[in-house]
């Protein structure tokens, strides 16, 4: 286990776009910083309008001169419940080709959307995510444990067993879990399942801003600690600015060990 860069038991993360910048500009300025690098892909590559090219090797560079490790966002317009099979078999297609891509960062996780379908019954696209995620499955054999299933604006429970059966681990966003009013204790419950970790701040509304609450960061490094989590947490915001000020909150938190 490498030395994390916050003293604590987990690694300290934060996103690879806090700049205006490209991915590799972004890494260089947070890897004194923090212990691990979220790359973020918001689009997949047959739909990005600006591709971004991505050195491999620059990335692992940089992470070895650093002690930093990388965590992966698949494309959020992935659709793994859509209502053809075409398109959920370019998700899964998707999926794939990033993870071999990016194989050589040996990523930490690979956090994964399951995108409500608007147009399709809740149980049409339940079914169509089960199969979707079962061939992913059988594709990914054990690597599949990599892939963490993110709490979006539905309920968790509407796919956790699927999640659990299929092999999946889970990646616990605590914003998502307060910008949509669920329930902070239910979603804690996840914690021996969790692979990856968002943690950001809601002010009116709006996720992903900075912390501000130090009593909440106090109550989330005791439950890591009790769960014994060493896995990443990403300070998922999107501007220097606010990644600033949640570690300033941060530093005012003293870590809890067991």
């Amino acid at each position: 286990m490498m030395k994390p860069k916050n003293c604590r038991l987990w690694r300290l993360g934060a996103t690879s776009c806090v700049l205006p910048a490209d991915i590799i500009t972004n890494v260089r300025m947070l890897a004194p910083l923090v212990d691990d690098v979220q790359l973020l892909f918001f689009e997949s590559a047959d739909k990005m309008r600006l591709p971004q090219p991505l050195n491999v090797q620059a990335l692992r560079d940089i992470a070895d001169e650093h002690d930093l490790t990388y965590t992966v966002h698949l494309p959020t317009d992935i659709s793994l419940g859509a209502a053809t099979r075409i398109e959920r078999q370019a998700g899964i297609s998707e999926i794939l080709r990033l993870m071999a891509k990016l194989a050589p960062l040996d990523p930490q996780s690979f956090d994964l959307h399951l995108v409500r379908e608007q147009d399709l019954s809740e149980a049409h696209w339940l079914d169509n995510l089960a199969v979707s995620l079962q061939e992913l499955s059988a594709a990914l054999g054990a690597e599949k444990r990599m892939v963490a299933i993110e709490n979006i604006e539905y309920s968790y429970d509407l796919v956790a067993s699927m999640v659990m059966d299929y092999g999946f681990s889970v990646c616990l966003d605590l914003g998502h879990l307060i910008r949509y009013g669920q329930d902070l204790e239910a979603g804690l419950s996840l914690l021996p399942w969790v692979r990856h970790l968002h943690y950001h701040g809601v002010q009116e509304g709006r996720d992903h801003q900075a912390l501000s609450d130090v009593t909440q960061a106090r109550m989330l490094d005791r439950r890591l600690a009790e769960a014994m989590y060493y896995g990443v947490v990403t300070l998922e915001m999107y501007s220097l600015e606010n990644l600033k000020i949640s570690l300033a909150l941060l530093d005012r938190v003293a870590p809890i060990f067991f």
